[in-house]
């Protein structure tokens, strides 16, 4: 447990940092609509909805207040795998140490 705790630990910080990157340093509407006219630019959108969904379902599993639920989910449409990097560390401290805690809630 403690090793996937600090694994999602690590990738929300990697992830913190190239968000931060990005919008330091990149133009988030212009490159945004470049790459929504490259085909792999699409597809990787239809990926990224595609695991936000499959995430989802997990939360609205193991949660068990709705508004917990629909915030975790706007926060993963919006921020994307940040989120669920941070989810995870989240589950992970709060399960501890129980998988079964983890994976149902």
């Amino acid at each position: 447990m403690k090793v996937v705790q600090w694994i999602s630990f690590t990738l929300w910080l990697i992830m913190t940092f190239s968000i931060g990157y990005g919008l330091i340093y990149g133009d988030f509407w212009g490159e945004g609509a470049q790459l929504l006219q490259l085909l792999w630019g699409k597809l990787t959108l239809i990926d990224f909805y595609v695991g936000i969904t499959l995430f989802s379902m997990w939360i609205v599993y193991r949660e068990k207040k709705v508004m917990h639920i629909l915030i975790w989910i706007f926060f993963f449409i919006i921020l994307g795998n940040w989120t669920t990097a941070l989810y995870v560390f989240i589950t992970c401290i709060r399960s501890r140490g129980n998988w079964q805690v983890f994976w149902q809630g």
